[in-house]
């Protein structure tokens, strides 16, 4: 298995730039920890100041297209960080209201993904034989 392809090499390099940063902010680690990019933590952040906000609202403040506002969260859906619920209009029709996992619940999940990654790194190397 070549874990230097190019489909992996940013993630390793993201990884790597982390842990040579003698500070990282909490923005470096949410963005290796979750693989997203900086808009996306920026939508987070929107989200958990403006809880039940829409897209619309959203893509007003941040000055992004619609498009690119709803790829930010669905990335953020799965990655458990915000929930959307359905809302009905008062004269027909419907739209989606989205409310960020709170903070510490989003440092959980990051601890629990970093658990995993140690784990597999740690079975990695207990497997390890000179050849």
């Amino acid at each position: 298995m070549d874990l230097l392809n190019n489909e992996n090499k940013s993630e390793f390099q993201m990884v790597e730039e982390l842990m040579m940063t003698p500070e990282p902010n909490f923005n470096d680690v949410m963005r290796c920890v979750f693989k997203i990019k900086d808009y996306e933590i920026e939508v987070y952040f929107y989200i958990l100041d403006h809880p039940e906000s829409t897209i619309t609202e959203i893509s007003e403040f941040l000055k992004k297209d619609r498009s690119s506002i709803q790829r930010s969260l669905q990335t953020l859906m799965d990655k458990g960080m915000i929930k959307r619920k359905f809302r009905v209009l008062g004269l027909g029709g419907f739209t989606y209201i989205y409310t960020a996992t709170p903070l510490d619940e989003t440092k959980k999940i990051m601890g629990q993904e970093l658990q995993v990654w140690y784990n597999m790194m740690n079975k990695l190397v207990m497997k390890f034989e000179k050849r």
